[in-house]
């Protein structure tokens, strides 16, 4: 193998040759001092790559010996110790606060219905899937004791992560705090809102579906505070529910209007959160509204679970990312 001194080389051959070979000059001549200096500095910078690879325990070493480069040498491997040192408490912080937001993720997962709702006239599937361990996202169902009438929730903190989940527990836990009174969607919401006015932390809101459902007569009542608007299909057309509201928490006081839906047979509902239309794929081209609402109508014969599922392999053929870049749930209601 033919190493150029000269050469400005920076692999790890050029690294390897240098730290197995002991340096001589050439029979015919002798280099200077400088050249021999230069050589020593070469071997060292080359035996750096393996520091830049992410071997913080390689030791930096030169085959001649040379005060002034055995004093910068000592200085570089007294730094590598160090960066080890802190590479290493950094190494035991990280492994504890992922077990922190595995054992946060497991309470989340706890903290979603782990039995969907059971009604004569409709079938649920719902699936959240968060960008990180902990998300914002959440959903629920419950049903009202005295009134019979079933209820479901779709929400949608502002941010990712540890933070959005903790407030998405608070909002989960007041609405659960609520459900005895019974109330109405837009009076629920209007009530949401001013508990999370006085509690949420500046800046933060909750964008929420809270609908009810009335399975004898198949009626649902719907209000929405800021989530993208829910799809209805009936009869293979596609509509949105055009319902809106400000997000929770930002106002003292806000006003929201409600929608009263007759539902026929073989209607199939469909909410989400905004992280499921606006994923992007390469080309930063968003899988939109639209394209949600085709693989509806295109897939509104098949069951709830599986229109869920067409929905999060299409969003994942979209994007072909590992990780999505936001919470993603979606909610599919089929009326029977």
């Amino acid at each position: 193998m033919r190493i150029s001194p000269t050469a400005p080389v920076r692999s790890r051959e050029n690294a390897i040759f240098y730290r197995n070979r002991t340096l001589t000059r050439p029979s015919t001549s002798f280099p200077s001092t400088a050249e021999n200096l230069r050589l020593l500095i070469r071997e060292a910078a080359d035996q750096l790559c393996h520091v830049v690879d992410g071997d913080l325990d390689f030791v930096v070493r030169v085959s001649e010996a040379d005060e002034d480069i055995d004093q910068l040498l000592l200085l570089v491997n007294f730094v590598l110790a160090a960066a080890r040192r802190s590479f290493n408490d950094l190494r035991v912080v990280n492994h504890r606060t992922e077990e922190d937001l595995l054992a946060a993720r497991k309470l989340q997962e706890q903290l979603l219905p782990q039995k969907l709702p059971y009604a004569s006239n409709c079938r649920v599937s719902a699936r959240c899937t968060p960008a990180r361990t902990v998300g914002g996202d959440f959903f629920d169902f419950f049903r009202y004791p005295r009134s019979g009438l079933c209820v479901g929730l779709l929400a949608d903190v502002r941010g990712k992560g540890a933070a959005a989940a903790i407030y998405a527990a608070l909002a989960s836990g007041t609405i659960r705090s609520l459900l005895d009174q019974e109330m109405t969607p837009q009076a629920m919401l209007e009530k949401l809102n001013k508990s999370l006015f006085a509690r949420a932390p500046e800046g933060n809101f909750v964008a929420l579906t809270y609908s009810t459902w009335d399975d004898k007569n198949r009626v649902l009542e719907l209000c929405n505070s800021g989530l993208p608007e829910p799809l209805l299909c009936r009869d293979g057309i596609v509509r949105s529910l055009a319902v809106h509201g400000l997000p929770l928490g930002l106002f003292p006081k806000a006003d929201y209007d409600v929608m009263r839906i007759q539902c026929e047979r073989g209607d199939t509902l469909l909410f989400y959160t905004d992280g499921v239309v606006e994923e992007v794929d390469r080309e930063g081209i968003d899988f939109g509204a639209s394209r949600l609402a085709d693989i509806l109508a295109k897939n509104c014969h098949l069951t709830a679970a599986e229109i869920v599922d067409q929905v999060f392999d299409q969003v994942n053929a979209h994007c072909q990312c590992e990780m999505n870049r936001d919470d993603q749930t979606v909610i599919a209601i089929q009326v029977l």
